[in-house]
């Protein structure tokens, strides 16, 4: 006899494998889901899960748009601790996961910045319309020019943000370069013992 609905056992939840994340961004980097425009961005992240479900590698059975945009915003978060932790001195090696959400990042940071770009051209080309016949401003003018002014500002700290992106990603490699030469010289350093304890054990 079945067991009824309300004894039943709960299915556990399932939590992201590694595998999961770097599919999951993978296709936010295709699918692009940041960028606005053309629906709803819930249903962006509705279409990343759908195609993640559809995949035989994604180990999760369900896996809702929400859920998949709240997971994205947590990998982008732990990727800035990393970079964090770089800057700070400490030695790190990127993993694909880290190298997508660093990848994932810098599209976001790519999409925000056009998207601030759009709002300003738009401002501007408001302002250009005249006025009230009165001479007076309109409400509206005012608003376009309040809006040109905040599109501007989020411009600027866009521009700030990219900068700091690339400057971190420059020092990650300056430090990946310098863990290899470390690494070359080392074993150079063990050839050359091996070479000459094998001529003194010859001797």
């Amino acid at each position: 006899m079945p067991p009824r609905p309300e004894l039943a056992e709960p299915r556990k939840r399932k939590n992201f494998t590694e595998n999961d994340d770097i599919l999951l961004l993978k296709q936010v980097i295709t699918d692009e889901p940041f960028r606005h425009g053309g629906g709803k961005v819930i249903d962006k992240w509705d279409k990343v899960a759908e195609v993640l479900l559809s995949s035989p590698a994604f180990s999760r059975e369900t896996l809702a748009g929400k859920t998949a945009q709240n997971r994205t915003t947590l990998l982008l978060a732990k990727k800035k601790n990393a970079a964090e932790a770089r800057l700070s001195g400490v030695e790190v090696t990127l993993s694909e996961k880290e190298a997508l959400a660093e990848a994932a990042e810098a599209q976001k940071a790519e999409i925000a910045e056009a998207a601030g770009e759009t709002v300003r051209k738009l401002a501007v080309e408001r302002l250009k319309r005249p006025a009230a016949e009165d001479g007076e401003p309109t409400k509206g003018t005012k608003l376009v020019k309040i809006v040109g002014i905040l599109a501007e500002y989020k411009e600027k700290e866009l521009a700030a943000k990219k900068d700091q992106w690339e400057a971190e990603r420059a020092d990650r490699i300056a430090l990946e370069r310098g863990r290899l030469v470390v690494e070359r010289q080392r074993q150079i350093d063990n050839q050359r013992l091996i070479e000459v304890l094998t001529v003194l054990a010859k001797k």
